[in-house]
């Protein structure tokens, strides 16, 4: 076999990733052309992208982390691939302290926590569920738990490459460096697994910030790791293209095939079991997260089972599907795709109501969107000269003064009628949680109003960029995506596509799953 093992990042490849670059950063200034006073489509398209590959380096290092430390023998030729991708945490490093800066300056306002008095007592924006949730949600723990974690898994994925390159010229007889391989793979399963839990509660969960459920960190895990994989086997094949990796066989290509299948059923398995458990329970501050996005989102909320579900259920689950190049591409594109909406379900919902509720609870004009708190319903600004995500509230709030409803300002002011005449309906936390707190969310309140028509006035409107991504997301995404490819093929070109000395090569290089096909284009499966 002629192994070609030194991949070259042709200029025309580099140029058309650059061109990519420069279309994300024009969407991404673009998004914020027209947005609301905290720059909300800005920073929450920017939190998407910047999350979601920098978790697809993380699930990277992970996976590959497992497979060594189970004596996996059969990926060893695509083994570099996995730690190239990893890499790309050290860039993530770079995109996640631009939120950390934005916490620490209030510079956005992604995160309702971090609001300033709202864990003070006497503040009239005191809200006490999040007071009692200070000691985990505050922006030095948010630093540590998000820059300070990567550092770590950085550092781990880091030396393990080293020492993978390190092998291919100094291996011993005994086997010296894929030993110390072993050690630094290993210890980083507890590290990936345990500290992964924080860093996705306080970057995603902590966007809505009441809600809770003990599935999240598990749910979106898998979410980042299907994303990856999915992206892993595109660029195989894509590689393959180009006339790179002639030694990965459509049994290598099978065993990717059935993960993708597999743990497309496992996520699956904890999106329902998410659901399930909080439908079940039916308490009010866990209920109201997927009450805002059914009522609200519905394209999201079923497109995102479809898509990570149905989809890959129905095309991966002949075993010929995953041996065929055309449609693993195919179906890996739609799960990557699938994936990346899965996490602008995740947050856009949630940052849309915390610019609300800032909206709600501003003080003398802080992020520059009020020029003086609202003490007074009849004193609500005119919506006309307001942001679109944000007039539906006060327009509704100004129409209620005008009935003659006016609170009291540590009230919440239901901005429908819907708490008044669903009363068979209300959930726990909708009619009772929110009346012993200063700051509850307006959308506890019963602000819910899906059932009632009445999205405008309470800024749940349709609105690209929220309910669905639009051109500007579509094109961060882009961006997102070739800087990703961009380190990815810098880190590819600088070290042998194979690993000439590893102690499980020939294992992979004969890998076979068991399964033949008749015929180049499938056929009857024999076992």
């Amino acid at each position: 076999m002629n192994l070609n093992t030194q991949f070259v990042f042709e200029s025309k490849l580099k140029r058309n990733l650059i061109i990519g670059m420069v279309i994300g950063a024009v969407c991404l200034a673009w998004s914020a052309v027209g947005d609301d006073a905290f720059y909300t489509r800005f920073w929450t398209n920017y939190l998407h992208n910047a999350v979601f590959f920098t978790g697809i380096a993380f699930t990277a290092m992970f996976f590959l982390s497992g497979q060594i430390t189970a004596f996996a023998g059969w990926m060893v030729v695509i083994k570099r691939l996995w730690e190239a991708m990893s890499q790309f945490m050290l860039v993530g490093i770079v995109l996640l302290l631009v939120v950390v800066i934005g916490v620490w300056g209030h510079l956005h306002h992604l995160y309702h926590w971090n609001t300033p008095g709202i864990t003070d007592p006497s503040s009239s924006v005191y809200d006490e569920i999040i007071a009692g949730k200070a000691g985990f949600l505050n922006p030095v723990f948010f630093t540590i738990g998000t820059v300070g974690f990567l550092a770590i898994w950085y550092f781990w994925a880091y030396k393990l490459r080293q020492n993978s390159l390190a092998q291919d010229e100094h291996e011993t007889p005994s086997f010296d460096y894929y030993k110390r391989e072993r050690k630094w793979a290993a210890s980083f399963l507890p590290l990936g697994g345990f500290l992964s839990t924080v860093f996705l509660w306080q970057l995603i969960m902590s966007i809505d910030t009441h809600w809770y459920s003990t599935m999240f960190a598990w749910y979106s895990t898998i979410s980042l790791f299907l994303g990856g994989l999915a992206l892993f086997i595109a660029l195989i094949l894509y590689l393959q293209s180009k006339g790179y990796l002639e030694y990965v066989t459509r049994e290598h290509l099978h065993d990717l095939g059935k993960y993708l299948f597999g743990i497309s059923i496992f996520w699956t398995y904890l999106w329902f079991d998410q659901f399930m458990l909080i439908w079940y329970g039916n308490i009010g501050e866990e209920t109201i997260y997927f009450k805002e996005r059914m009522d609200n989102y519905p394209v999201l909320f079923w497109g995102n089972l479809v898509l990570n579900f149905v989809v890959p259920f129905f095309v991966l689950m002949r075993n010929d599907t995953k041996r065929k190049a055309g449609t693993l591409f195919f179906a890996a594109l739609l799960v990557f795709f699938g994936h990346w909406l899965d996490f602008f379900y995740m947050i856009k919902p949630g940052a849309r109501i915390a610019a609300i509720e800032a909206m709600e609870h501003s003080e003398g004009g802080h992020h520059g969107s009020l020029k003086s708190d609202i003490k007074d319903l009849s004193q609500a600004p005119d919506v006309s000269k307001m942001p679109r995500v944000l007039a539906g509230v006060s327009a509704a709030a100004a129409e209620q003064s005008h009935q003659g409803n006016e609170q009291q300002p540590t009230e919440k002011i239901p901005v429908t009628g819907q708490g008044a005449q669903d009363t068979d309906h209300q959930e726990p936390a909708h009619g009772g949680a929110q009346a012993d707190t200063h700051g509850e969310h307006a959308h506890h309140a019963g602000d819910h109003d899906g059932h009632d028509g009445h999205h405008e006035e309470t800024g749940r409107g349709f609105q690209l960029g929220y309910t669905l991504p639009g051109f500007q997301e579509i094109g961060v995404l882009i961006g997102f995506l070739s800087l990703f490819l961009f380190f990815f093929f810098r880190q590819l070109e600088r070290a042998p596509l194979l690993p000439l000395r590893d102690p499980f090569l020939e294992e992979s290089l004969h890998h076979t799953t068991g399964v033949y096909i008749d015929g180049e284009e499938g056929g009857h499966d024999h076992h």
